[in-house]
């Protein structure tokens, strides 16, 4: 053990005034120094095992008597020894009056880069390299601890030599002796940097994961409340239904009623996630205002303006890159329907016939730049009585099996036909069946519409 500097005002101990003047107060000790590292119930501690009966050392004769002085030297060297091979660091201040004497294992420098040396020599060099934001922690773990007579715990940060900000488990308890005054304080340090690093991680990734679900969450809220609740238009059987992917995946629909018909709308915004419920809130508000404003625009000059205020939104305000397909039509109650914009190819089943065939939906992307009215177009098909109109996103036609290999176009036109002659809400249900069985797992928005005319 090193003996720390003597304070002014503060008498070192006579020599007679020894504390420790026999072989019964040096096993004791010993047996304190044992009990406070490893505790055992008292009737565990076999002195003669933590001195190793009389023996001093190699050599020497077991019949010789021993001084006190002796056995405590020989007491102390064979604790040392001990604790020093301990993996972790130990520490010990005796606490008794007008006594200075403290110790600390050598795994100090290994976890603050500071030797025994340099410790020993310094014993206030421990406050200084305790970080200066737990410093209030530990005061009040210790103060409490001596109210009431330990232990003290305490995971602290500590800055090494290098820099380094270390994190320590540390644990001490106070010795007393026969009357209850405080004689030691001994404890052990551990280095448990790695375990809070690995603790911020984990917390962190919950944190992050927990954003996700919130946004994913109001996302999903945003993307189902827009949605028709009702779709009741003279002339049409419409059976529609959006089923969101884990991570929304931006799919849009729509059937705005108006006095001769109606409008039908569908979309599947670029991104995923919350921009992309944001992007489909802001189209779904565009197309509703513009057709409410512009009763007799046709399909090409409403996705202009809709367009228009994208960008703006879009590229402008949130800093987004996402951009729209979309598929604007105009249904009237003879069966006529005008349509705009660029999305997944239609799919037409003709009554008389059975046939089915795909119709083309020319026209660019929405959002992603100003001037898109020279490529705009309006193109126009007839509905005969019976005939069913099939609009989809791509989340249908790419969802893919367990070989990766996609539900494609040819098989959503094969489920159209073999259900053709259904009500539209059947047909709807059989499609999105064989889609479910199909798909190993659903990675986007699918959203299905199916439109049969009923001829006045």
């Amino acid at each position: 053990m090193a003996r720390r500097p003597e304070r002014r005002g503060q008498p070192a101990p006579e020599p007679d005034e020894a504390p420790l003047a026999g072989q019964a107060e040096a096993e004791a000790i010993l047996a304190q120094m044992a009990s406070a590292l490893f505790p055992v119930p008292a009737a565990a501690i076999r002195l003669d095992q933590l001195t190793w009966g009389e023996r001093t050392g190699a050599g020497a004769d077991a019949s010789a008597p021993e001084t006190a002085e002796a056995r405590l030297r020989a007491a102390e060297q064979k604790f040392r020894t001990l604790v020093e091979q301990i993996p972790a660091v130990t520490f010990m201040a005796v606490l008794g009056e007008g006594m200075n004497e403290v110790y600390v294992s050598p795994h100090i420098e290994a976890l603050l880069g500071y030797s025994q040396k340099e410790w020993l020599e310094d014993p206030f060099l421990w406050y200084e390299r305790l970080h200066p934001e737990d410093r209030e922690m530990w005061n009040e773990e210790f103060t409490r601890g001596c109210l009431r007579g330990g232990p003290f715990r305490a995971d602290c940060r500590f800055l090494a030599r290098d820099g380094r900000v270390v994190w320590v488990h540390g644990e001490a308890r106070i010795i007393k002796d026969d009357l209850g005054r405080p004689t030691l304080l001994q404890g052990v340090a551990f280095d448990i940097t790695e375990v809070k690093q690995a603790h911020q991680v984990l917390l962190e990734r919950a944190i992050t994961a927990a954003r996700q679900e919130e946004s994913l969450a109001i996302a999903q809220r945003v993307q189902t409340a827009i949605l028709p609740r009702k779709i009741a238009v003279p002339g049409l059987e419409i059976a529609a239904r959006m089923i969101p992917a884990s991570e929304v995946g931006g799919d849009y629909y729509d059937v705005l009623r108006v006095d001769d018909g109606c409008w039908i709308a569908i979309g599947d915004v670029s991104g995923h996630g919350l921009d992309a419920g944001l992007v489909m809130l802001m189209l779904q508000s565009a197309v509703l205002t513009t057709v409410t404003a512009r009763p007799h625009a046709t399909p090409a000059e409403v996705l202009q303006l809709v367009n228009l205020a994208l960008v703006h939104n879009v590229r402008g305000r949130l800093g987004a890159r996402d951009h729209v397909t979309m598929s604007l039509l105009r249904y009237t109650a003879d069966g006529r329907i005008v349509f705009a914009g660029a999305h997944e190819e239609m799919i037409l089943v003709r009554r008389k016939s059975g046939a089915a065939e795909t119709i083309a939906t020319p026209g660019p992307w929405l959002g992603a730049r100003q001037d898109i009215g020279v490529h705009l177009v309006d193109s126009a098909l007839q509905l005969e009585d019976g005939d069913l109109l099939v609009l989809y996103t791509d989340g249908v036609t790419e969802a893919r099996n367990a070989r990766g290999q996609m539900f494609d176009l040819d098989r959503l036109v094969a489920a159209v036909q073999s259900a053709q002659h259904k009500p539209a809400l059947l047909i709807r249900d059989n499609i999105l069946t064989a889609v479910r069985r199909f798909m190993a797992r659903q990675h986007d928005d699918i959203t299905l519409m199916v439109i049969r005319y009923r001829a006045p």
